[in-house]
């Protein structure tokens, strides 16, 4: 059920894929972009803190955490995430197989589970699995995602219209948005209680509750239950979109920001306290060249190209960054941050940015930790998190009362030395995989084409590039035939070799898989296998893991399985499994056993 707590907080930052030179913000010659992806080849991590009352943080409790703890579940995910969202009381994850990952608070099905419960840790949404997804975004009480294809899905709390389905129906299923069916959608932003969308050209539509001129389209009674383009915004090409309970903001190609609904406390950054009910550009702005723009509960802020930040709106908490606990209602510079920022996302009372060289910065209310400095004070001008500065942090989120970010291991600075590879980019390579249109060669498996492409395979795996190179047979024929393969899990071979994922495996293919890495010299992959027999192996898969270990030659994976085993001996012998166990598989184990 919608309540008002926190119906005010909010922020959902437009996520640009570009490039970071990660200097000092005196020292910058030229403009800054953010990076998506680790850049080093380590593998991405979760990091939360603050509020953790509905289990937001992941972490498997309710407590509050003050300091940034990491959200272990990812350590052995098939594939890593890539970006990240906070809602009021939930979190969401995208990985880079274009799979969603929820948990938090349940309720108007605003995870995507089908049903209203809590989750203390993460959970994939199945609906969605297969469609490629490569941006998410929450609100208050509902979430949103886009698809490769420009496809929109909503689903969560319906009140005001804001899931754009045509009635105030919630949804506990990802469903998609028909009304954009003609468009490809960009990118979204959910507020509390309406949702914005920009599609491929840069026009803008926005849904949900009108109060306070909210939704842009000139009028403040009602609600708007299906997507409508904002007129006013006709022939501006919009690349960015925020919102948040009662205010939007855009940021456009010209590097102009415009905003919309209530004005309360300054926060449209006008120079005055009135509603505006379509968008209207911030004069103030002109000339500053911003390319993000992120709305919060009561304040509102943006990124220039050279790294500058400035903040308006309400600043009771210091949440504005400017030492004081006054509220601005212009664009104001923030002075005192000594490094180039990239990215920025303000919560309800609590402003987060990212510097291009991996540091975290936040001020504003420190209730309940979310500014991650270990304790509750308030910090009137940026402070950066030490308990992250050991890593490099690549994405932030946050939200009413929780922090999270992405992180990596510590790599260079400079701009050779970082990768941006966006989940949409990932998806794109995805898509070519067994595309009969664009390949260049065929693999026969089991007699079943699976259709690829040469130089792909080539660039990413040491053996396709030995193979087609040769001077053998392989190398000219355009169909090789692949022996004693399964197709599904040659199939999974070649989606993580474009994409460095695999998707959802079970433990059993997980072997076979494994196998094949093996021989085809993609270790990652390997690595990637065992970490998902470790997980997943329980009292019931434990024998029959072990005995397809030992069939397929697979000594990594038999020594983990029969470490299961003879660890929970007592509990594993009482199933069914223990009786398929080969004569030599049963005498080893109890050899083995203590």
């Amino acid at each position: 059920m919608e309540d008002s707590r926190d119906q005010q907080s909010s922020s959902n930052t437009f996520e640009s894929s570009l490039q970071s030179s990660g200097t000092p913000l005196h020292d910058t010659p030229q403009p800054v972009r953010s990076i998506i992806g680790s850049g080093d080849g380590s593998q991405l991590e979760v990091y939360s803190w603050g509020r953790g009352e509905d289990g937001q943080l992941g972490v498997g409790d309710t407590s509050d955490q003050s300091l940034p703890i990491l959200v272990s579940t990812f350590l052995t995910s098939p594939s890593p995430p890539q970006t990240i969202s906070c809602g009021s009381g939930h979190t969401v994850v995208l990985s880079g197989d274009g799979c969603i990952y929820t948990w938090g608070r349940g309720d108007d099905g605003r995870l995507g589970h089908g049903d209203n419960g809590w989750k203390y840790i993460p959970r994939l949404v199945q609906t969605l699995k297969e469609t490629n997804v490569v941006k998410v975004t929450c609100g208050s009480y509902h979430t949103a995602a886009v698809t490769l294809a420009g496809r929109l899905f909503t689903w969560g709390g319906g009140m005001y219209g804001k899931l754009g389905h045509g009635t105030e129906a919630g949804c506990s299923r990802p469903k998609v948005v028909e009304a954009l069916d003609g468009v490809r959608v960009r990118e979204v932003a959910c507020g509390s209680r309406h949702t914005c969308a920009v599609v491929e050209g840069g026009e803008v539509w926005t849904w949900g509750d009108k109060e306070n001129g909210v939704s842009g389209h000139g009028d403040t009674e009602g609600h708007q239950y299906t997507p409508r383009v904002l007129g006013s915004l006709r022939g501006v090409v919009v690349v960015g979109v925020s919102a948040c309970g009662f205010h939007s903001a855009v940021v456009d190609r010209e590097g102009g920001i415009w905003t919309w609904g209530e004005g309360k406390f300054g926060r449209l950054g006008h120079g005055n306290e009135r509603n505006v009910t379509s968008p209207k550009r911030v004069e103030a702005l002109n000339g500053e060249r911003p390319f993000k723009v992120a709305c919060g509960g009561f304040h509102t802020a943006a990124v220039t190209e050279d790294g500058a930040v400035y903040t308006w709106g309400g600043g009771e908490h210091g949440q504005l960054g400017h030492g004081d606990k006054v509220n601005k209602t212009v664009p104001t510079l923030i002075t005192s941050l000594d490094y180039a920022v990239t990215q920025i996302t303000c919560g309800w009372s609590h402003s987060v940015a990212l510097s291009g060289c991996g540091k975290v910065f936040t001020w504003g209310n420190g209730d309940h930790g979310k500014l991650g400095h270990g304790n509750s004070s308030k910090v009137a001008t940026p402070k950066q998190v030490e308990a992250l500065a050991h890593l490099r942090v690549v994405k932030i989120a946050s939200y009413n009362e929780h922090t999270a970010a992405l992180t990596a291991g510590m790599g260079g600075s400079s701009i050779g030395e970082y990768a941006t590879v966006s989940t949409e980019f990932t998806g794109q390579l995805k898509s070519l995989i067994n595309d009969e249109e664009f390949s260049d060669i065929t693999f026969l498996v089991g007699g079943r084409p699976i259709y690829a492409n040469k130089a792909l395979l080539a660039c990413r795996c040491p053996h396709f590039r030995a193979m087609f190179t040769s001077g053998m047979r392989e190398s000219v024929e355009k169909e090789i035939a692949i022996p004693d393969t399964d197709y599904s899990v040659f199939l999974h071979l070649l989606t993580f070799i474009y994409t460095d994922s695999v998707g959802d495996v079970e433990p059993d293919m997980a072997v076979d898989l494994h196998g094949v890495a093996s021989f085809y010299g993609v270790d990652k992959l390997k690595e990637i296998c065992a970490a998902i027999v470790k997980k997943e192996i329980d009292a019931d898969n434990a024998a029959a893991l072990l005995q397809r270990a030992h069939d397929a030659l697979c000594t990594e994976l038999k020594e983990i399985a029969m470490e299961y085993v003879i660890s929970k001996f007592d509990v594993v012998s009482k199933g069914e499994g223990i009786s398929n166990l080969s004569h030599q598989l049963l005498l080893e184990i109890l050899s083995a056993r203590p």
